[in-house]
């Protein structure tokens, strides 16, 4: 989430059919480390009546309404929030609209039907189903998950979901298997910060000492980014949430063959929106989870890297 680099940023629109939708099945090699725009990894809409963006192969999902796989979405709030349904009681659940009369300001209200629409819309793209098909519960200070009481209780405890926001856009994240979505939109102010006293907050001892030997200020700010996005999505792996007297105990290491042995893995994109403000997105996973993830995202965004990486954390 955006606790340190607030970010107004431009919305990009785009318009889906609840009935039918499509997803991304190009997969990335994790050895290669291209760019996706060489290695054909991710990144392109859902399909949208016909307008999904050319060169994107998609697949027609057929499956009953469970997930399976690991599915992620990248979308401007506004866009989540112009597709919901306007009479919110209609599709909130009775969790979801407590939780949405406790927000005073506009903004944040809006911030959440986005959100709360963008994780049924990816369920619905997962599984073939429409959107509101999806229930879902909305417990302070926990992950959103799956409504036992409308999905059967195999179903809720066999879906695990996680959603994340900043600035202007949002991620969330669809798995079999637990998952930590974490998502930071940088900009000019952001970029004034002192790192190195931030990285104090977050980094290990090794971490602290490569970016003070990283000579390029933007690119020590890039790699801080993306070590917070690792690690916040580690910890929301977990169901515990970001702790900050545990958080220096977890260190990112570029993976390698046998990490998925004793580490859990992670994936993280860096990539770029048209008025130069960068995104950096990660999720984390079991190796399984990450080497099969999926990436819709709004095809306005140009994408840097994408590498996997182990979360190495030995006392917790």
């Amino acid at each position: 989430m955006g606790l340190f680099f607030p970010l107004v940023a431009r919305a990009t629109q785009w318009k889906t059919s609840d009935e039918r939708q499509c997803f991304l099945s190009a997969q990335h090699t994790p050895e290669t480390d291209l760019p996706p725009e060489q290695c054909g990894h991710c990144c392109g809409w859902s399909e949208s009546l016909g307008n999904f963006p050319s060169g994107w192969a998609v697949k027609h999902p057929q499956a009953p309404a469970t997930t399976t796989g690991l599915q992620l979405l990248l979308a401007p709030q506004y866009t989540m929030w112009e597709q919901a349904p306007e009479v919110v009681s209609a599709w909130l659940t009775e969790s979801e609209q407590a939780r949405l009369d406790a927000l005073r300001h506009a903004s944040r209200r809006r911030e959440f039907i986005a959100c709360r629409y963008a994780l049924r819309q990816l369920l619905a793209a997962t599984t073939g189903t429409a959107t509101d098909h999806w229930q879902l519960d909305a417990i302070e200070g926990q992950a959103p998950h799956l409504n036992a009481s409308h999905h059967g209780a195999e179903v809720a405890a066999s879906t695990f979901l996680s959603l994340s926001h900043s600035g202007t856009h949002l991620a969330c994240a669809v798995g079999s298997e637990p998952v930590g979505v974490d998502l930071e939109m940088d900009d000019a102010r952001g970029r004034k910060r002192d790192v190195l006293a931030l990285a104090a907050v977050a980094c290990t001892d090794h971490e602290m000492q490569q970016l003070a030997s990283t000579a390029s200020e933007s690119a020590r700010h890039r790699r801080f980014l993306q070590w917070w996005t690792l690690k916040e999505a580690f910890f929301k792996r977990s169901g515990a949430g970001l702790s900050f007297a545990s958080i220096r105990r977890v260190e990112c290491r570029p993976w390698a063959p046998g990490d998925e042995l004793q580490h859990l893995q992670a994936r993280s994109w860096l990539g770029v929106v048209g008025d130069g403000h960068h995104v950096f997105l990660s999720v984390c996973a079991t190796q399984s989870g990450v080497r099969s993830c999926r990436l819709a995202a709004d095809s306005s965004i140009k994408w840097l890297e994408v590498s996997d990486w182990s979360l190495i954390a030995p006392l917790l």
